[in-house]
């Protein structure tokens, strides 16, 4: 299927880290690199962390920069970092723990774009997206 194709492939993608997509962060508010908007509409591979999800079993996730410990969704006194990445998952997928780092690969998508299942403003997502577990070494 494409995306046992897209994950088996992912060497092959463009690499973005979270400094190439988030330019800066912060007060003064997220710009975007100039490398993410080049590769915006094509198919990356980033690496990062999951972040605690709502349920055990989903069609997406936020993948974050580092660990995120604590599940935004579920205590109100957490928030999300600023520099996150909404991860649209081409099909359902379980979750991995928070301190496993991955490696995901999906259709870059940027702008400020209203996501109803977070109910929050989005500026970075991947679409159509596959992970995998990066091993330890």
């Amino acid at each position: 299927t494409e995306f046992t194709r897209r994950i088996s492939g992912a060497d092959n993608y463009p690499r973005l880290s979270f400094a190439e997509i988030y330019a800066t962060t912060g007060l003064i508010g997220l710009r975007l690199g100039e490398k993410a908007k080049d590769l915006a509409g094509q198919p990356v591979v980033i690496k990062g962390y999951m972040a605690p999800p709502l349920v055990d079993e989903g069609d997406f996730f936020v993948m974050t920069r580092s660990p995120v410990v604590t599940c935004p969704f579920c205590d109100f006194g957490a928030s999300w970092p600023d520099d996150i990445v909404l991860t649209q998952l081409e099909k359902a997928s379980g979750f991995v723990e928070p301190f496993q780092p991955i490696e995901v690969v999906g259709v870059l998508d940027l702008g400020a774009k209203h996501d109803p299942r977070t109910g929050a403003m989005r500026l970075v997502r991947l679409q159509d997206a596959s992970w995998r577990i990066i091993p330890k070494r």
